[in-house]
């Protein structure tokens, strides 16, 4: 019997395949090509998951949250490094660095921690409404019609971690990393109030942070690297490789100016990223808030 379940479990809860709407979200930073399902190492997109007229709502939500129990993860050194890596920018081309978040995962002394908790001591209840609806979404069984009825788009099991983070005067630097190995499976991030590109790099800490950043913004972390859109509203699905071995992160970014000496012709005054290759850029809005759902594994119980 437990081997019958075991087996019927594995069958029953699964992610669906990749499709054309994977395929048109990720290409490679070595020849700007779409990545085929085939070489996918576990990225699934859902466009609009957050519909047009939710985001607002969503938005105001986190940024309350970020109010109440935010704090600055840039301690005074690391800012001082960081400005320093950014030196081959003009300065009106540098941003105002930050990086704010909120979990309730501990993470530092003067952290306040988000009431909800984490991993087994998640509590869904105590999250707020807008972002136990997502949650929900998120898990929801419904598929498309050309699949059978009882096949889940992703197989989520128990919710283990809610992560807001902030990042704003469009520095969305992120380092490559992997997210906590407790965290689960399967992490979802949800992206708000700006598109941005996603990097998938076998490159991690600590030389993802201490490499060269002008370098990383021209050319990315290594010639294998998967980039992959993601435009607000939009749901990153990540398991399987691109969950425990490939690490992900947000260039530092490239300017106008960067872009014109390079042949590519843009407008605006914050940084670009560029999905791919630099002939693909993706403009950057001042402010952009991720929120990340991190689920555990799904079992035959739901």
């Amino acid at each position: 019997m437990a081997t019958l379940l075991t087996f019927l479990g594995r069958t029953l809860y699964q992610h669906r395949p990749f499709n054309e709407v994977d395929e048109a979200h990720i290409r490679r930073v070595s020849d700007g090509a779409p990545v085929a399902g085939s070489a996918n190492p576990g990225v699934r997109v859902i466009p609009g998951f957050v519909a047009a007229n939710e985001l607002d709502e969503v938005a105001s939500c986190a940024r309350e949250l970020l109010e109440q129990y935010g704090r600055s993860h840039l301690r005074p050194r690391d800012k001082a490094f960081f400005e320093g890596q950014m030196s081959h920018l003009t300065k009106s081309e540098r941003p105002f660095m930050n990086a704010e978040r909120v979990t309730g995962r501990f993470e530092r002394p003067d952290q306040p921690l988000a009431p909800w908790g984490y991993w087994d001591d998640f509590d869904a209840k105590a999250l707020p409404d807008v972002l136990r609806k997502l949650a929900e979404r998120a898990r929801a069984r419904a598929s498309p019609l050309d699949e059978p009825w009882w096949r889940p788009k992703l197989a989520l099991g128990p919710l283990r971690d809610v992560t807001i983070n902030r990042r704003r005067d469009g520095y969305f630097r992120l380092d490559p990393h992997l997210d906590p190995a407790k965290d689960g499976p399967n992490v979802c991030i949800v992206g708000l109030l700006s598109d941005t590109v996603l990097t998938l790099s076998k490159v991690g800490p600590p030389h993802s942070t201490t490499c060269d950043q002008e370098a990383v913004s021209m050319h990315s972390w290594d010639p294998e690297d998967l980039d992959v859109l993601a435009e607000i509203g939009c749901l990153v699905h990540l398991s399987g490789r691109a969950r425990t071995e490939l690490h992900h992160g947000i260039r530092l970014g490239v300017s106008r100016r960067q872009l014109s000496e390079a042949g590519v012709d843009v407008d605006g005054d914050v940084l670009y990223d560029w999905w791919g290759a630099l002939r693909y850029p993706i403009k950057r809005n001042r402010e952009r808030i991720s929120i990340v759902f991190a689920f555990g594994e799904p079992s035959l119980i739901a």
